[in-house]
């Protein structure tokens, strides 16, 4: 008899003791905040210093007078008031410049690093794709801050150059 009035109670629940309650079902939007990562720092480049070395003779003009701004030649062909450059011998050079100018910074030593003109078109096709590669990503992050952030709009950072 027990178990008869518990299994009843088990099948008809609640209802017989106090009626249905009806459910009442509401929906309203609710703001989501997703922790945002920092965006990256930007890209610090530094410029670099490309030479064109050249066995072409450099020019070593006459000094011009202070009077009227003219560089004077004595009858021989010589400068009146001396070579703007005295200490460069007659016939130098781009690479001889290049040179006692690299021996002077690396006291004595020269060290040369080239590239052919094919490496160096890949070289700036790599950057210009690594450039590319950035910028995207930069919009994706850029993208789904302005999704997840409804304060103010999100920038990307800036890639600033070294002087």
């Amino acid at each position: 008899m027990t178990l008869l009035a518990i299994l009843t109670l088990t099948i008809s629940g609640c209802s017989s003791f106090g009626g249905a309650k009806p459910i009442t079902v509401s929906s309203k939007p609710i703001d989501i905040r997703i922790i945002q990562p920092a965006m990256p720092r930007g890209i610090d480049l530094e410029d670099i210093k490309w030479h064109v070395v050249s066995t072409a003779p450099i020019a070593n003009p006459c000094v011009k007078n202070a009077d009227d701004g003219k560089r004077e030649k004595n009858e021989d062909g010589t400068c009146a008031n001396g070579k703007e450059n005295p200490d460069w011998p007659e016939g130098y050079t781009y690479l001889d410049k290049f040179l006692d100018e690299n021996r002077e910074k690396n006291n004595g030593d020269i060290v040369f690093m080239a590239i052919s003109i094919g490496d160096y078109e890949i070289m700036s096709g790599n950057m210009q794709e690594l450039r590319r590669y950035i910028r995207e990503v930069q919009e994706v992050v850029v993208y789904y801050r302005n999704v997840t952030i409804n304060d103010k709009p999100a920038v990307g950072a800036q890639v600033k150059m070294k002087d």
